[in-house]
């Protein structure tokens, strides 16, 4: 099972803390990973710029996960 919490910093406090430890009881196997995401100006700038590119590619291929999992490449030659 996993279970993700997204809280703001604001809501960082002991309380929560409390929650959380109480959430797990006595379980002695459980990780608790605490991710940080910023938002960088300069990669949403360069994330918009690929995706622009990707779209005025007239040779693109695109995929559902299952065709990309399914996908066999082959040699062009």
């Amino acid at each position: 099972m996993e279970t993700i919490i997204k809280v703001s910093p604001s809501e960082l406090d002991m309380n929560l803390l409390n929650k959380i430890k109480e959430f797990i009881g006595k379980k002695e196997n459980i990780d608790v990973t605490i991710s940080l995401k910023e938002m960088d100006a300069d990669y949403l700038q360069e994330l918009s710029a690929s995706i622009q590119q990707a779209e005025d590619e007239k040779n693109l291929i695109s995929f559902t996960m299952e065709e990309f999992i399914a996908y066999k490449p082959t040699k062009k030659g």
